[in-house]
């Protein structure tokens, strides 16, 4: 059969479909003379659902509401079509008609409260978030997204319940079990621990965040002080990119202790790195202890965020001269250098870096990366700091993106695309290796691979290489829809 006889059959099987539903509802209503203008809209309303046009169902399924007002069931179908039509407050109302009428499914339940969180009635969100969470046998496939309504509406007691709930029900779902730690880890460690164990001996990229938070919940048990106990777990959640989960911790250690100045750096920079100020606790951190490390150490991060990388210099000397056997302030010195426009002064802060420490991989993964982004002479700096890196710490998925990213920079896409496949097999999830390997397969012209790397960097809970990521998606890929 010739491709426009199939065409022409499938047209005529649709039209069919549409002439034969509204007689079809017919065996569902109440049987009576139904005017010609009910059975025009019963029409239209299907004619709109088929070709999901939902503005036009929206508007029949409305006008046919108006003869079956008995159908309470209708308003949550109403409401879906509201909602897909762009029109959430609406949808919301009509979701509670449903409510109120008791005929509402955990879906448009569900939906209720996503679409009051979006619209930002936050109140009302958590209240039907709730109200669906205490259903006794709710699907799993809620838990983790009341979880993220919880947390974004700061309602984390509801936040780990739920999360524990998606735990229990799914025992050896390893997000599950790895969220409820998380969100368990600064006020009840004993817990968090006991799920952790088992989860740090697996193997995989979860295994690895398991074994690193593990660490930092055991190293903080060995000091009764629960204000320093919730500091050391804070700051390795911020480091693994759960600043939101940080900041509760941050909280309720200067809760805990109000001349905690550590406690309230950190807290600034959690709250800075969840895109708010920050200055006013960070002010507070420096008048209850201004020769801090912590504290210096968060005020140059400050002034080097607000674009002023000379005010940044003051604190960083500081502290350079404070640990002369420490390389991290000259990598530091070397970047507030190069943000005010002095690359060569800063070339000089990453090579005393590396003499100060010559056994540190990460410093030379520092200049490394520093001399490609800056287009310092590959064989007298780049390369050899790159190479340097990798002898001293070669499973290193950050030493081998460090190579592929040098390559990339170079225009060598096949030696980068090898160091970066490495690098991936050592950590399938290593954000920056994603997002590099992204980069040089476009460079490659090997779009539909750039576009599956481009898209798992996107999702990262680094925002900078989640940012660059979907920065480069909508560039190369606008047809695309990428959720932030």
């Amino acid at each position: 059969m010739k491709k426009t006889d199939l065409q022409s059959l499938k047209r005529q099987t649709l039209l069919g479909v549409i002439i034969c539903l509204p007689l079809i509802l017919l065996t569902f209503l109440p049987i009576s003379p139904r005017p010609f203008r009910e059975m025009e809209i019963i029409t239209r309303l299907y004619q709109a659902e088929l070709l999901q046009n939902h503005e036009k169902a929206a508007q029949n399924l409305r006008l046919l509401m108006e003869f079956h007002p008995q159908r309470v069931e209708w308003w949550e179908r109403l409401a879906f079509h509201e909602l897909e039509g762009g029109n959430p407050a609406q949808a919301a109302a009509d979701f509670e008609r449903a409510w109120e009428a008791q005929s509402i499914s955990e879906n448009g339940l569900f939906a209720l409260s996503r679409t009051l969180f979006d619209l930002g009635d936050t109140n009302r969100a958590v209240e039907f978030a709730l109200a669906l969470l205490e259903k006794p046998d709710l699907s799993v496939d809620y838990f983790p997204q009341l979880t993220q309504i919880f947390q974004k509406s700061n309602r984390w007691d509801l936040a780990v319940q739920a999360a524990r709930r998606w735990s229990a029900a799914e025992p050896n779902n390893i997000q599950a079990i790895w969220l409820t730690a998380v969100l368990q880890s600064y006020r009840t460690p004993g817990e968090a621990i006991r799920l952790l164990t088992p989860l740090s001996a697996a193997r995989g990229s979860e295994a690895r965040q398991a074994a690193r938070l593990l660490e930092a919940l055991e190293t903080a048990q060995e000091n009764p002080d629960p204000a320093y106990q919730r500091v050391i777990v804070g700051q390795r959640l911020g480091e693994l990119g759960y600043w939101d989960v940080a900041e509760q911790a941050f909280l309720e250690a200067v809760s805990l202790s109000p001349d905690y100045a550590e406690g309230w750096a950190l807290l600034a920079e959690a709250r800075q790195n969840l895109g708010e100020d920050g200055y006013p606790d960070l002010r507070r951190a420096f008048e209850l202890n201004p020769a801090s490390d912590i504290v210096q150490t968060a005020m140059a991060l400050y002034w080097r965020r607000q674009d002023q990388p000379l005010v940044a210099l003051s604190y960083l000397r500081v502290l350079a001269e404070k640990h002369p056997t420490e390389g991290r302030w000259q990598v530091e010195i070397g970047a507030a250098l190069a943000q005010n426009g002095d690359l060569v002064e800063a070339l000089h802060a990453y090579r005393r870096a590396v003499e100060i420490e010559p056994e540190n991989a990460e410093l030379w993964r520092s200049l490394a990366v520093f001399s490609a982004s800056n287009g310092f002479d590959p064989q007298s700096y780049t390369l050899p700091a790159a190479q340097r890196a990798l002898d001293l710490d070669g499973n290193n998925p950050a030493s081998l993106d460090t190579a592929g990213f040098v390559y990339l920079q170079l225009g060598e896409w096949k030696d980068a695309e090898q160091f970066l496949q490495h690098a991936l097999r050592v950590d399938e999830s290593y954000a920056p290796a994603l997002l590099h390997l992204g980069q040089v397969y476009l460079e490659m012209g090997r779009t539909s691979q750039a576009f599956q790397y481009l898209k798992r960097a996107s999702e990262s809970r680094d925002e900078v290489i989640a940012l660059t990521a979907r920065r480069l998606l909508q560039r190369y890929f606008p047809d695309e829809v990428i959720q932030p």
